[in-house]
């Protein structure tokens, strides 16, 4: 028997970014050795999470990948911890098919998505000569999950620091102490927003949105007092149209009754 599902959060709703998308190279390449005869190109088509970003087992635990029928074992499924990305060669492009499956606990029916597999140089002259040169070909784009009144399980796990811990690597802090996850970068990612853009922390006024978007507690006040201010101003004028109608009204009926006296 099924576990129960925990009781839904209303009026919430969790995104979740990520990467589509495929690498190619024209073969021979090292990667992929003794390809089958006739085969020209390999490729490597896959689902990412951001660089930086959360880990994205939390909540995608599976990926299903449908190539062209043409090949053996055609659907191919990836369980998690994944790296999620089948990698193959051949010579023609084709629409992969994925099904994204998510955590038991989000209580979520599989989602699909779609990608086709781009295997020659594509851009202006500039970036095919590129390809052509580095024997790279990255066809990505960023997708987004939206999870609607999360369940209170799910909702706990994606707000987690845990979801952070595969940016972390492991180092002994010295002879004979215990070793620790450490984060190599300017700012340590986290769920929580931080108290003030980042780039304040560097020595920027703080008074709006940082340098790259970041948002912290602090421009979000900002933009609540924005919000009040302008809700304040909206029904100023809202009362004015009033009167101004009531005004307009008032004056149609006296025009009404004049008209009527004669």
């Amino acid at each position: 028997m099924p576990a129960p599902t925990s009781k839904r959060i209303r009026n919430t709703q969790l995104r979740r970014h990520f990467i589509i998308g495929n690498e190619s190279y024209v073969l021979p390449h090292p990667l992929f050795p003794d390809p089958p005869d006739g085969h020209t190109k390999g490729w490597k088509v896959y689902v990412r999470p951001l660089p930086n970003g959360p880990d994205m087992t939390t909540w995608l635990k599976k990926v299903q990948l449908k190539l062209h029928h043409t090949y053996a074992n055609a659907s191919r499924t990836i369980e998690a911890p994944g790296p999620f990305e089948v990698s193959e060669t051949g010579y023609g492009e084709f629409g992969v098919e994925i099904r994204l499956y998510f955590a038991p606990e989000s209580s979520e029916k599989a989602v699909y998505r779609e990608h086709y597999l781009v295997l020659a140089p594509y851009g202006t002259d500039e970036q095919k000569a590129r390809q052509e040169r580095e024997n790279l070909v990255v066809s990505e784009r960023l997708e987004t999950i939206e999870f609607n009144e999360p369940t209170h399980d799910f909702f706990k796990t994606m707000v987690s620091e845990d979801q952070f811990e595969w940016l972390k690597v492991l180092e002994g802090r010295g002879k004979g102490r215990k070793k620790e996850l450490v984060f190599h970068g300017e700012t340590e990612p986290t769920a929580q927003l931080p108290e003030r853009p980042i780039a304040a922390v560097h020595g920027d006024s703080g008074t709006g949105m940082a340098a790259g978007g970041a948002w912290s507690r602090l421009y979000e006040r900002q933009v609540l007092g924005q919000l009040q201010q302008s809700g304040a101003s909206l029904d100023q004028a809202l009362e004015h149209e009033r009167r101004e109608m009531e005004s307009r009204r008032r004056k149609m009926e006296e025009l009404g009754m004049a008209v009527a006296a004669k």
